[in-house]
């Protein structure tokens, strides 16, 4: 497998749009489309020749081993090696998955830990499976296609042009020449591509825990991969199915990658939660209040739960995962689920419990995302609340509550950081105890433990104020004209060095006859 970059690589881009190409699918099919994405990389893996040499793979689901023994198996391990640094390296990460590749993507991307990274994941015109007498291409078809591989008739099925005589003059049209053996490689190159793919995906099994396609585009007038097939793979998966008229290739269809994603309607360029990924590094030594309140929020479990097992757990607002290795540190639990708006997916994995599962989504979506149908026993969350929608928020994961099932939250009262409020005017709308408590109650709830206390941190200076808050990944959205040399002065004259902190915390119990009725 190749990993294709159609423009500059940009180091300082947040965003990584990852696109899994099919069968004889090069970098020059897709390079008409101009990435309108702000601040992203596009990458475009191709080339699966080197797939049914898969030890490398094995290797990596199997064992931390690397035994790699041939050429061709160590450069795909170091090619997954790249792709895997790559996810890592981006904040927001998309998934573009076409024909033979979603098949591809779903077994490479489980190989390598990375499914939970990826917010958005589109499947064009292919399934997890990829060839499946059910829910693929039929393997006798497939088998047939490649013992008979014709490029000419490829290229009819390819692009759907039905006179054979029409297609170099197509693809001149289309910019692409008229020679097929030059835009898909040679019939040698192809068979050797189609027979890896056929090894490949029938010999490595989807795993358990298999990517999750958002979003599926399906062409009406598409010639490899039956339409209904393609929709009746992603029924039972919670997909959002988008049906377009177009042919197998529908990128001839779009000028960028942004108008391809809204066929789906996806939104690609939320700055919600940037802050926190710039802080990634430096935020667990330099949150100790949020510190403070999640060893407050075990101890309050422990003790007015009058247990520590919680069977099923989830984490919303997960961030490297501070709160998360406390719970399991101190809870008995068989499934861990922890989410976050930006993709700390190889941090939370470093640090966390082999099982735990991975997942990157804005929460405000959660109705969109396959747990929402789950119930867990616990969920959590610590220093996060604040920032969303709070009244949607809660209402969406209270329903996602099991019998009996209990509410940890730690979030931050109205007095919280009221310095700031005070001198600049600016600062979150925080919602009083008394309010989310109520809250609470008008869902079912019973509420077990509320509180809320008055910290003082002591920064120095107020430079060390400011510092600090950028330091742990707090947003203040304050105009640079407005925080200058004076602005400073003026806010050590009246608070000194110190900022106010109004940590709030509360533990409820969803009351077995709210359960029963819903």
């Amino acid at each position: 497998m190749q990993i294709a970059f159609p423009k500059p690589f940009d180091k300082s881009a947040t965003t990584l749009l990852l696109c899994f190409s099919g069968f004889a699918t090069k970098p020059r099919l897709l390079a008409h489309l101009a990435c309108d994405i702000p601040a992203c990389n596009v990458a475009i893996c191709y080339d699966y020749r080197d797939l049914t040499l898969d030890s490398a793979i094995s290797s990596q689901v199997e064992s931390s081993k690397q035994t790699p023994s041939t050429q061709a198996s160590s450069t795909l391990s170091s090619t997954l090696q790249e792709l895997q640094e790559l996810i890592d390296s981006h904040r927001h990460c998309i998934l573009v998955a076409f024909s033979l590749g979603v098949g591809v993507a779903s077994r490479l991307l489980a190989s390598i830990d990375r499914l939970g990274a990826f917010g958005l994941c589109v499947a064009i015109n292919g399934t997890p499976l990829g060839i499946s007498a059910k829910y693929g291409i039929h393997p006798r078809i497939y088998a047939r296609t490649l013992e008979y591989f014709d490029v000419q008739e490829f290229a009819r099925a390819f692009f759907g042009i039905d006179d054979r005589a029409e297609i170099g003059e197509a693809l001149k049209a289309r910019g692409f020449g008229d020679d097929c053996s030059t835009l898909f490689g040679s019939v040698l190159e192809c068979k050797d591509e189609l027979l890896a793919l056929q090894q490949f995906c029938l010999s490595v099994l989807l795993p358990k825990q298999a990517m999750h396609f958002t979003h599926a585009i399906i062409s009406s007038k598409d010639r490899i991969f039956s339409p209904m097939v393609v929709e009746s793979s992603f029924v039972q998966t919670n997909t959002k199915c988008h049906h377009i008229d177009a042919p197998h290739y529908v990128f001839g269809h779009f000028t960028s990658w942004l108008e391809l994603l809204r066929v789906c309607a996806l939104q690609v360029d939320s700055r919600s939660g940037l802050r926190f990924w710039e802080a990634r590094r430096s935020y667990t030594k330099n949150a100790p209040i949020q510190a403070a309140m999640r060893r407050k929020l075990v101890e309050l479990l422990l003790t007015h739960t009058g247990g520590k097992a919680f069977a099923r757990v989830f984490e919303f607002g997960a961030g490297v995962g501070d709160f998360s290795a406390l719970l399991q540190a101190n809870l008995d639990y068989t499934q861990f689920v922890c989410n976050d708006i930006n993709n700390h997916a190889s941090i939370l994995q470093a640090r966390l419990s082999a099982h735990t599962q991975v997942m990157t989504f804005d929460i405000h979506d959660i109705k969109n995302q396959p747990i929402f149908a789950q119930r867990f026993d616990l969920i959590a969350s610590n220093a996060c609340l604040q920032w969303l929608r709070a009244r949607e928020v809660l209402a969406d994961v209270v329903s996602m509550l099991a019998a009996d099932g209990v509410l940890l939250l730690g979030s931050f009262g109205e007095k919280n950081c009221y310095e700031i409020r005070e001198l600049f005017g600016i600062g979150l709308e925080y919602i009083k105890l008394a309010e989310l408590c109520g809250l609470c109650e008008s869902l079912g709830l019973e509420i077990l433990h509320s509180s809320s206390e008055m910290i003082e941190l002591e920064c120095g200076s107020a430079l060390g104020v400011f510092r600090h808050f950028r330091a742990s990944g707090v947003a203040l959205h304050t105009p640079k004209r407005v925080l200058n040399k004076s602005a400073l002065l003026a806010y050590e004259k009246r608070f000194g060095g110190k900022i106010t902190y109004e940590p709030i915390y509360i533990l409820a119990r969803k009351q077995l006859e709210s359960s029963q009725c819903i």
